[in-house]
């Protein structure tokens, strides 16, 4: 549940951050290519509810981090000139993983806890998955910047005045007007882009890897199908 959560809440943190600071979108256009998920998500939850007590939930867990992959691995394939739709389609299948993982991880969860001590239970698993949240915000932030860094140093290192296409690009630039400053901060600028969309690529590959690896421990727990369970998920 923790990692999970914090794989997801990592994604959530970087895909508006990226492209409201890197691609030219308001915040109102990021939250429209977000709101998609959380739609689907609140459509499907309660039928994922219902239909837990007659399941083993670990199915149900599995196939949310089936979902989660399938989404962070759509998202490793945007670029810089990706449109609108293409954002809005990761966020569609993220909603069906959404839908399905809370509920089934909370089932999992509360599978065989007395019902006097399912609120205990609810309080600690609350605190543990918003501490994952704070950290996998921190980690997410900090992994990007990083490794932006990292690919701008190498991507630099490949450019200089004895590359053909570094001095075709400047010349291009010159050609429409722009002074050497004008025309060397403008190749600066996207070299900074192309940085931040490799090191965005690496963080949702790497979060669809994890999810993949999840799913082994999701069938380290007992078997889930429990109707209580399974109740207290969909509340």
């Amino acid at each position: 549940m923790c990692l999970g959560y914090a794989v997801f809440f990592g994604n959530i943190v970087l895909t508006p951050l990226w492209m409201q600071t890197q691609l030219g979108y308001t915040a109102t256009w990021a939250g429209l290519a977000a709101a998609p998920g959380g739609m689907i998500a609140v459509l499907i939850s309660p039928f994922v509810g219902r239909y837990l007590g007659r399941t083993d939930a670990r199915w149900i867990a599995t196939l949310a981090f089936i979902a989660f992959a399938i989404s962070y691995w759509m998202r490793s394939r945007l670029t810089t000139d990706s449109a609108f739709i293409d954002f809005v389609m990761p966020q569609l299948v993220l909603g069906i993983a959404m839908g399905t993982f809370f509920v089934a991880i909370l089932a999992i969860t509360f599978d065989s806890i007395p019902q006097q001590r399912v609120p205990a239970a609810s309080g600690l698993a609350v605190f543990l998955r918003t501490l994952a949240a704070s950290f996998a915000t921190s980690i997410t932030t900090t992994f990007w910047d990083r490794r932006e860094a990292w690919h701008q140093t190498h991507l630099a290192a490949a450019s200089s005045i004895y590359d053909p296409s570094s001095v075709a690009a400047l010349e291009r630039l010159k050609s429409l007007g722009m002074s050497d400053s004008a025309a060397l901060a403008t190749l600066n600028r996207e070299l900074v882009g192309q940085s931040y969309l490799l090191s965005s690529i690496d963080y949702f590959w790497i979060s669809a890897l994890a999810c993949v690896v999840l799913i082994i421990f999701v069938w380290f727990t007992k078997p889930s199908g429990s109707a209580a369970g399974a109740h207290v998920a969909a509340e």
